[in-house]
């Protein structure tokens, strides 16, 4: 595998050991708690996900090529479509959500665990000298990524850069999902390596030039994509491709 400066990893299913049903069931059902004397379970869902498609189908960048410039965040994406289709107005969505992420979401630990591993590869790699970025999907706050990278067990010190959405203009599996980070990274995308375990979502990333790594153990793979990773295994098995002794 050739020399890479910058890892890019995913968060969920890559670092943390999280089933995808957490997101669609009890994160929602406790979610709802904070909405329910203004919206049903039905309502309340139409904005969450719609909300949430709409900021992965389009890139909210005026130009790909000046990626702080202009153009809304996603978290202005999601407050827009959610209000859209509740009728809510923006003040009342931002407070109730701050709500559920700083008193709800932290008791919700019990569904995260750390992925067997992960710790040791993460230390091995600050050792080696690499820049870390944690590339997960910038669809929650970033309050929220810190908390599931505490149930991953790991430090969010560790990463140069943890994207979230008020942060953040793109989504996965958008192209300039990766162009924007390695900009905000000031790195050239050739430099880095994508490592994670959403086909669909992170095997993107080939399209810029950047190495990919698939992450075995918890792959999505919803049957809809050509690409192959450059390589796939454990996170055991890259370090040994990386060329590190005694993984």
């Amino acid at each position: 595998m050739k020399n890479y400066t910058t890892l890019l990893l995913d968060l969920d299913g890559t670092l943390l050991d999280i089933e995808v049903s957490f997101f669609l069931g009890p994160m929602v059902e406790a979610m709802h708690d904070c909405f329910r004397d203004i919206l049903d379970m039905d309502r309340f869902r139409k904005g969450l996900f719609g909300g949430t498609e709409a900021i992965m189908v389009e890139s909210r960048l005026m130009d790909s090529h000046k990626v702080h410039q202009d153009g809304e965040t996603n978290l202005d994406g999601f407050n827009r479509v959610f209000s859209n289709l509740t009728g809510m107005d923006v003040p009342n969505i931002e407070k109730r959500f701050r709500q559920f992420y700083a008193d709800v979401y932290p008791t919700l630990s019990s569904y995260g665990r750390p992925v067997v591993g992960a710790s040791e590869f993460m230390t091995r790699a600050e050792r080696e000298g690499y820049t870390l970025c944690l590339a997960t999907n910038p669809i929650f706050p970033t309050s929220a990524v810190h908390e599931r990278v505490r149930w991953s067990g790991l430090d969010s010190d560790a990463f140069c850069f943890i994207p979230g959405l008020e942060t953040m203009r793109t989504c996965k599996p958008s192209v300039d999902y990766y162009l924007e980070l390695s900009s905000i990274l000031n790195v050239n995308p050739a430099e880095c390596l994508m490592v994670g375990n959403d086909v669909q979502q992170d095997l993107p990333a080939l399209e810029t030039g950047m190495g990919t790594f698939l992450v075995e153990g918890q792959v999505i793979d919803r049957g809809t994509s050509d690409l192959k990773p450059d390589a796939r295994g454990s996170l055991e098995d890259l370090g040994r491709l990386l060329g590190w002794e005694n993984v």
